[in-house]
């Protein structure tokens, strides 16, 4: 069992590097602006930008292209909350729109950052097949809508909550709250004892599909930094209070360097 983990895992591993070193991916973020009421500059990009209660505008002079087409004038558009959209570009600098919180915000992905350039893959913990563990997951009747903090001390959001895996870990069996990652899949985002010193503070898991009597497996193995770790601009929501293991889990990715 131990070569096919450690070969599936680095063949996962290959792929979540390339990932992150993609043109316009998490590594290429170089700015983050809430869109004021009224226009006003965007520093790295031209334009008077603002936003309303439903859409974002921008007023530019040619600078900016939508479509690769040059925006002469106002162009508007609007997201859905948590979403993004690949709205303009200027050069090759994207500014995507976001809307968070019930606000709107422009983030700007560059792929010359340094970030991306300098990257040379994220620090794991070697992998161990005890780290692969059988959870047990019970859905909610209803999915719950769940406040949680983020990455910004400026914002709060709101995840679905589908309901709870139970994890044997140690001595104990832990509660974590789930949301739904699409394919008969869930995340489980939790805090344990490396975080901060070894690891960021939080991170992410997906388990494996769901099975009919309600097993789920877990490779922590495979637990991930979520993109705030990589950028001072993430937005990124924390775990639902309560997703806290009472052990360190030395397994999947550390703190970027």
């Amino acid at each position: 069992m131990t070569i096919i983990v450690e070969q599936d895992w680095q063949t996962w591993r290959d792929l979540r590097d390339r990932d992150l070193r993609s043109d316009y991916g998490w590594l290429t973020i170089v700015g983050f602006d809430w869109l004021p009421a009224a226009p006003s500059s965007l520093q790295g990009l031209p334009g008077k930008w603002w936003a309303d209660d439903e859409r974002a505008h921008v007023t530019a002079a040619g600078e900016l292209t939508l479509s690769g087409e040059p925006v002469h004038g106002t162009t508007s558009a609007s997201v859905a909350e948590a979403g993004s959209l690949s709205w303009l570009l200027y050069g090759d600098r994207l500014a995507e729109l976001v809307l968070r919180g019930g606000r709107y915000a422009v983030r700007q992905r560059d792929p010359r950052a340094a970030t991306r350039r300098e990257f040379t893959g994220v620090p794991t913990y070697a992998v161990d097949p005890e780290w692969v563990v059988k959870g047990y997951y019970t859905p909610y009747v209803t999915p719950e809508r769940v406040e949680v903090a983020t990455a910004r001390e400026d914002l709060r959001q709101h995840v679905t909550a589908v309901g709870t895996v139970h994890i044997p870990l140690g001595d104990s069996v832990y509660e974590l709250v789930a949301t739904a990652a699409g394919g008969g899949r869930l995340t489980l985002s939790f805090h344990d004892k490396t975080n901060g010193e070894e690891t960021a503070p939080w991170r992410s898991v997906t388990t494996e599909v769901v099975e009919r009597d309600q097993s789920v497996l877990i490779d922590f193995n495979r637990t991930i930094n979520l993109p705030y770790a990589f950028t001072a601009y993430g937005t990124c929501p924390a775990p639902v209070p309560g997703n806290r293991l009472g052990l360190p889990v030395t397994a999947g990715e550390k703190k970027p360097l």
